[in-house]
């Protein structure tokens, strides 16, 4: 018998040794009913099935089912819902394979040139289905879990106001300690910390969510720009020492506050990584049609080997001899570039023994011509 035929004419009982191998992934956990669970195993064995009876005499390593890819997606997607693993749902394809041609080989008997050729098709086709269904499962999971971030991050900004805003209002209290006054510092600080990684982690989402970080473009001057961006960092870094140069005329048409975001996440870096007691200077001049920043700190080069990768988001390596507590989500060299990119300027590295340099160019109107 073929191997199609077969197939359909053995459901009922090759979807019996599917709830045997089920059973033992305790689907009492999940609030998906077995019965809807097969109902998707059920359509991606009699497309597998039509596809192999609708082309018998091509086994070609290229060919592509059209119809069980797509119900691999729904394969994956309702995996996904249902709570299976990536490796219960593998597990699950290895185990249909197994299932089949198991019971096909007893059948048969010896197998034949005809037996081989579908037996070669059914295995291309059945890898196809699984890595289309390990392809949608991925990435369902990544944005459900993208999403998930990004929704905490956007509720977490409700609280930390009202931490922010007590904060600055035990600092404007006249009677309060000194002692006291400190403390409430310190919260103010650590919320301005808080403030900025969630600001980080909702312009991440954003972002691996496919949507472009949005500009509100303005007339704005980089040396005022420079100024707030040193001035939050310095809220944060009071004992660090901070150099400005500005040459030329640098005004433009930006998002002041994302070059703002930019430039503060640029100069954390800087500190974070710079030698302790040294200063980071924050350069700015024009040239031709554009304006270059540069912020330069003093420190242990970056490793040849991190170089490409120190703009991928989540990246925290450690430089040698930075000795300091690192801190944050490893977001901010990633949203930097990404305000960059919006900006349709460039953000760049150089770094050897006398420091490491960022260099931000910018066009004077980053507007779509």
């Amino acid at each position: 018998m073929r191997l199609a035929d077969f197939i359909d004419a053995n459901l009922d009982l090759l979807l019996s040794d599917w709830r045997a191998f089920a059973r033992q992934l305790d689907l009492r956990r999940t609030a998906v009913s077995e019965h809807a669970l097969q109902t998707s195993a059920r359509s991606l064995l009699r497309q597998l099935a039509a596809d192999l009876r609708a082309q018998p005499h091509e086994p070609s390593a290229g060919h592509r089912p059209s119809g069980a890819t797509r119900l691999a997606h729904v394969h994956a997607r309702n995996r996904l819902r249902a709570g299976f693993t990536l490796t219960e749902m593998v597990s699950e394809f290895c185990a249909l394979r197994a299932n089949i041609l198991e019971r096909w080989a007893r059948e048969n008997g010896e197998m034949d040139a005809q037996a081989h050729d579908d037996l070669v098709r059914f295995n291309q086709a059945l890898d196809q289905a699984l890595k289309e269904s390990i392809s949608r499962y991925s990435a369902g999971l990544e944005r459900a879990r993208d999403l998930f971030v990004g929704i905490l991050a956007h509720d977490l900004r409700t609280p930390l106001g009202a931490i922010a805003m007590s904060a600055q209002a035990l600092m404007l209290a006249d009677e309060l300690p000194g002692r006291c006054r400190e403390a409430a510092t310190r919260i103010g600080h650590s919320g301005s910390r808080m403030q900025r990684m969630i600001d980080d982690l909702l312009d991440f989402t954003r972002t691996r969510l496919g949507s472009p970080l949005p500009l509100a473009l303005s007339n704005a001057n980089l040396e005022d720009i420079c100024t707030r961006a040193l001035d939050e960092i310095r809220a944060i870094h009071p004992e660090q020492t901070f150099l400005l140069e500005c040459h030329g005329r640098l005004a433009g048409r930006w998002d002041a506050n994302r070059l703002a975001q930019l430039l503060a996440n640029l100069l954390g870096n800087a500190v974070q990584h710079g030698y302790a007691g040294r200063p980071v200077a924050l350069r700015v001049r024009r040239d031709e049609g554009c304006v270059i920043a540069e912020v330069h700190n003093e420190g242990a080069p970056i490793p040849p080997h991190m170089r490409h990768q120190i703009f991928d988001p989540l990246m925290r390596g450690q430089r040698p001899g930075t000795e300091r507590r690192r801190t944050g989500l490893g977001l901010g060299l990633y949203i930097a570039r990404q305000i960059a990119v919006a900006h349709r300027g460039t953000l760049t590295v150089a770094s050897s023994e006398s420091g490491t340099t960022f260099t931000l160019w910018l066009p004077d109107d980053p507007s779509p011509d």
